[in-house]
């Protein structure tokens, strides 16, 4: 008895690895991409001929190299030069009557200065059994200031 439990448990050990194997192989090929996009973006190396690559067919058809340069020039002026940016979480879009939708947003925050962020999303949704980029977006974000305590009289 004790063998066919543990034979059990390890078939669906192995089979649960197998899941696993195809939703982490998605977030890798997310991952490469959405770095490099990143990179291209903050002016850490990257050209629109290499990041294009992987954008969906209605994002290349609204976004030309010429335009993808406007917009890295506006995030160095308007948010300012972007430092060590990082992956930091992977959203799932989730319908709650509908399920899981196939988008994934990656999401990166890096430095700006000392009291100045920017967060960079990049949106994914699967077309021919592959990953593509559907959109992205730059918010600098800035901590509120905390006001001082008011003086005890």
């Amino acid at each position: 008895m004790k063998k066919l439990l543990m034979a059990l448990v390890l078939s669906l050990a192995v089979s649960a690895s197998c899941f696993a194997a195809g939703a982490s192989g998605r977030f890798a090929a997310e991952e490469k991409t959405a770095d490099a996009l990143v990179a291209a973006l903050t002016g850490n190396g990257g050209t629109y001929e290499q990041v294009s690559k992987s954008f969906s067919p209605a994002l290349k058809e609204k976004l030309t190299a010429e335009q993808f340069a406007a917009v890295q020039a506006g995030v160095k002026n308007q948010v300012g030069a972007i430092k060590n940016p990082a992956f930091v979480l992977l959203n799932k879009q989730y319908d709650l009557q509908k399920g899981y939708s196939g988008i994934d947003e990656l999401v990166y925050f890096g430095t700006v200065s000392k009291d100045k962020f920017a967060r960079i999303f990049v949106s994914f949704a699967e077309e021919n059994g592959k990953p593509v980029v559907t959109g992205f977006q730059v918010t600098p974000i800035e901590p509120a200031k905390q006001q001082p305590a008011p003086a005890k009289k």
